[in-house]
């Protein structure tokens, strides 16, 4: 019931992966101040569970080191080989080594700590932009799919003959109708 009204008023809910409760406080605090609704894990396996059990998350906010178990950039992987879902790093390290694990898995971003809560907001906001852009370019694709195989059947099954052809003369396809007007297999 609660989701429902939160879907209603297109409240966003994020989903905190960190480890440091004292940190996860002050972030959950800072994000509620933003209007998100806000979802924490403590380890990359809580992660995977509420991610399992809630379809409701819109964006996952991950700490790459989490203590003991799996680490965040393994749990962000796990995620997203089975959801489709925003998801953004935080960390406090800027390390090359660091940073270097998030780059073969597909995020959002990558916001360091204590960059500022107008940083996080606006890395968020973009997150949820590039995010709707993706859903909007793939169901374009897949409208465009849906009318090439309408054509293709069309094309395939008309009683007319109809053929292509290129500027030079040459033949570059034909339908079963064309071939049979003409003789060719």
């Amino acid at each position: 019931m609660v989701w429902e009204r939160l879907e209603k008023r297109n409240i966003k809910t994020i989903l905190l992966v960190e480890d440091e409760a004292i940190i996860a406080m002050a972030e959950r605090m800072t994000l509620e101040k933003f209007g998100y609704r806000v979802v924490t894990a403590g380890t990359g396996e809580q992660a995977l569970d509420i991610v399992e059990k809630n379809p409701h998350i819109d964006l996952v906010l991950m700490d790459i080191n989490l203590g003991e178990g799996i680490s965040g950039t393994e749990a962000a992987a796990q995620i997203l080989e089975s959801h489709d879902i925003p998801l953004i790093f935080l960390s406090g390290h800027t390390e090359r080594d660091v940073v270097e694990k998030t780059e073969g898995i597909t995020s959002y971003g990558y916001i360091v700590k204590d960059s500022g809560d107008q940083v996080m907001h606006a890395s968020i906001k973009m997150a949820f932009k590039l995010f709707d852009a993706k859903k909007k370019a793939q169901e374009k694709e897949k409208q465009l799919q849906r009318n090439e195989q309408k054509y293709r059947t069309l094309f395939k099954n008309m009683a007319q003959g109809v053929f292509y052809q290129r500027a030079d003369g040459k033949i570059i396809d034909s339908n079963p109708a064309a071939l049979k007007m003409f003789g060719l297999d």
